[in-house]
Formats: structure tokens, sequence, C-alpha cells
């Protein structure tokens, strides 16, 4: 389909003029974006409690079946693992259900059950009941309302804004989203004073505030026709990955970084600031928070740009250097040398994140929007859990801080490389090239 028409997109702008903010005169993408934001700090309280429980359960370590016990490390991977895995199982069929049925529906439904599941989790804490199965079993429920939320949330922005306007969108929404880190250092406040019971129950009223923004939320109707298998529906997706040179490069890339750095970053910079700097969990958080920071001071610079040429060259040279701000984050001898390189990484990481999504969304029919996205989710939020796995059991072998540089050096040379050898990626820009597009995929968007 085509992209909306200017009566769904707020008056402003024809005259060429640009600015940050731009892409908030669409009221629908503000009333999406504020949601977003909601919905994202919850899973960021969501995903530090996780591991703040696993390390708690862990520190004495945990006796999963008789024999076999083993260390926080190892505890908190596995947590990781089942908070994510439901993505690399429901995710592509998430997807087709975001190309064929109505997406605000399918926003109100993973919020409702957000709100039913932590509100459940906070009585579960509260009472005690959770051992490390029981830990184990929430998260992948929970992680299971995320695989059929998240994919649904990535394809409606382009639908809501004007091609030129992808960059902006995508990156204030970004933007908001790593506003919603900030959820990680409210979640170290609030379990530091109440406990993780608190800190369960001040999600479900945050996913409650968030339905606010969706009821005025509307939407263009993507896709009538639904007369084709579910498996057609997946060849679509997958044979536009695959035959966009760019876009396909991109998905090795995500997935790379996943499974390389991304899962040990959720798994193990707690537990570097636990055992190594001598953190509380507010502390802990703290590295995440002061990350935000250097995020959206690039974030709200790159908002600033209508367009940005070979803008895969420079996703590729972020992908280096924060292999190299990573490798300096697991040998930090103090906290403070920590929280200024944890500054740094988040500087380079607004621009990753951002040329990222836009790169994909820029090059991406609206039609198929959703089963690309949910490709998307599944390289990196499906190959996070795996590499969280892989950082708990490597940290429990080799060491936290180790396992964390190593991991930093691998992304090194996994950016050299794909500079090296990725023509077609180094040249994509931020927004549609005035080309037709490729062959086989749907006119529009």
């Amino acid at each position: 389909m085509a992209f909306p028409s200017d009566t769904d997109v707020a008056a402003g702008g024809e005259s060429g003029e640009f600015s940050t903010f731009a892409t908030f005169r669409s009221k629908p993408f503000t009333l999406l974006w504020a949601n977003t934001i909601v919905f994202a700090v919850s899973q960021s309280i969501q995903q530090f409690t996780l591991v703040w429980l696993g390390l708690e359960i862990g520190k004495d370590g945990v006796e999963l079946w008789s024999g076999l016990t083993v260390g926080s490390g190892t505890a908190v991977g596995l947590i990781v693992f089942a908070l994510g895995v439901p993505v690399l199982f429901f995710g592509l069929y998430a997807g087709i259900l975001t190309d064929r049925l109505d997406r605000r529906l399918l926003l109100f439904g993973s919020q409702v059950a957000g709100i039913a599941i932590t509100a459940g989790a906070a009585t579960l804490v509260a009472l005690d009941t959770l051992n490390f199965w029981g830990i184990f079993g929430l998260a992948a429920v929970l992680g299971l309302i995320v695989a059929f939320g998240m994919p649904v949330r990535l394809a409606i922005v382009p639908s809501l804004v004007r091609p030129e306007r992808v960059l902006n969108a995508v990156t204030l929404m970004n933007v908001g989203q790593q506003v919603a880190l900030g959820g990680a250092a409210v979640s170290g406040a609030i379990i530091s004073v109440g406990g993780t019971e608190a800190a369960f129950a001040a999600q479900a009223g945050l996913l409650a505030l968030g339905l606010i923004a969706l009821f005025p939320l509307r939407m263009p109707v993507v896709r009538t026709d639904v007369r084709r298998s579910v498996r057609e529906d997946l060849r679509e997706g997958f044979a536009f990955v695959v035959q966009h040179a760019g876009i396909r490069s991109l998905m090795i890339v995500l997935l790379a970084t996943a499974l390389v750095m991304a899962g040990a970053f959720q798994a193990l910079l707690p537990k570097i600031a636990v055992d190594h700097l001598g953190a509380g969990p507010f502390k802990a958080s703290a590295l995440l928070t002061v990350m935000l920071g250097g995020n959206l001071i690039t974030s709200l610079m790159l908002a600033s740009f209508e367009r940005v040429d070979r803008a895969g060259l420079f996703f590729l040279i972020t992908l280096v250097v924060g292999g190299i701000l990573n490798v300096s984050v697991g040998l930090a001898p103090w906290y403070t040398i920590a929280l200024v390189i944890m500054f740094l990484n988040g500087l380079d990481a607004g621009v990753f994140v951002n040329l990222n999504m836009a790169l994909i969304q820029a090059h991406t029919p609206n039609a198929i929007m959703g089963r690309v996205m949910s490709i998307y989710q599944m390289c990196m939020a499906g190959g996070m859990p795996l590499g969280a796995l892989i950082a708990g059991l490597m940290a429990d072998s080799v060491g936290t801080r180790e396992w964390f540089a190593i991991c930093g050096a691998m992304l090194i040379l996994l950016g050299l490389g794909m500079i090296a050898t990725q023509p077609a990626l180094r040249r994509m820009s931020s927004a549609p090239d005035p080309v037709p597009e490729p062959a086989g995929a749907p006119a529009g968007g």
C-alpha cells in the first residue's frame, strides 16, 4: 500500500521545512510515541528486575536438578534466555499477524496481557512462592508477550509518516525508547526501597497508563486480502530480505551482534557491576542510565538530519567503535571509569541503533513491514537470549570481565569484515532512493 496521504499527517512541512521534532506534527505518530515510551519503560524495569532476581537466587548457587548446581552467571543467562527465546518460536507468526490484522487491536491485546502477567508476578514474589524454575517460566511468559507486541510497534511507524521523514520518525521513536532505558535505574531504586515485588507492580501500573494513548490512535489499513497461506506469507517476507543485498547484510550483522554482544550486555553488565566494581542495585542500574544520556545526545543530533547518505557505512563504523568500548568496559578497574566508558558507549549506540532501524524501514515496503520487522526482531531479540545463555556459561568458566572483553573484540572483527566485504550495505542511505524497488516487492510504501 502507499504511505498515508497528507490528511493522515498533520498539516505543515509541505514547504520542505525540517526540524528535529518534525514528525510530531503527525497526531497518530505522537500517540504511538507516547504509548511506546510507557511500554519501553515497563520492559526496561522488567528486564533489570528479572536479572536481579537471578543474581539474588543464584548468589549461593542454583540446583537446577539433582546433582547439577550452577553459579549466578549461568542462572542469569538462563533467565534472559527464557525472556527472549519466544521471539525465535513465535516472532515470525507475530509478523504475519501484523500484516494481516488490525495493528491497533494487536497493540491492545499485547498490552492488556502484559498488565495481567506483571500484576500476577508482583503477587507471586510478594508471597515468596517463586523458585528458580518459577522465575524461568515467568520470564518465558513475559517474553511471549514481547514477541507478539514488538513487531507491530516497529511496523506501524513508517505508515504514519511520509517516506522522507522515516529517519526522523525512527530516531524520535528510538529517543523515546532510550529515555525509557532509565527504567533500569528506576527499577534499581524501587528494588532498593520496596523489593522486586514493587518493581513488578510498577510495571503493571505503567502498562495500564499506556493504554490511554491507544484509544484515540488510528492508523491505515494494511491488507484486506488474506487468502494466501501462512507459508506463502513467510516466503514473501524472507524472499524480500534475501533479495535485498543491503537488508540481508543488516540482518546478518544484527544476528551476529545479538549473539556476540547484546546478550552478554544484558546478562553480564549487572554482574560486572556487583562482583568487580562494588555496586549495589542502584549503582549497577546507573551504568545503563549514563549510557542513556550519551544515546540521547547523538539520537537528537541525528534526528535533525533529513537524510544521511552512506548511512550503512556509518552504521558499520559504529559497530567497530562499540567493540572497542565494550572491551574497555570489560577491563575497567574502577566503577567511575566504567561509568565514563558507558557514557561514550551511549554516544556510539545512539547512531548505531537509529541508523540500524532507519536503514531497514526506509527500504522496506509497508505491506510486508510486519514480516520484515519480525525477522529483524528474530535476529536481534531472538539472538539475544542465546548470546545471554552463552555469556552466562562462559562467565562461570573463563570469567565475567574476560568474556565481556572477548565479545567486544569479536565485534571489532565483525565490523571490519563487513566494511571490507559488503558494498551494498556501505552505500545504503537513510531514506528511499529514487529507483525502482527490488523485483517481486509489493508496490507502494
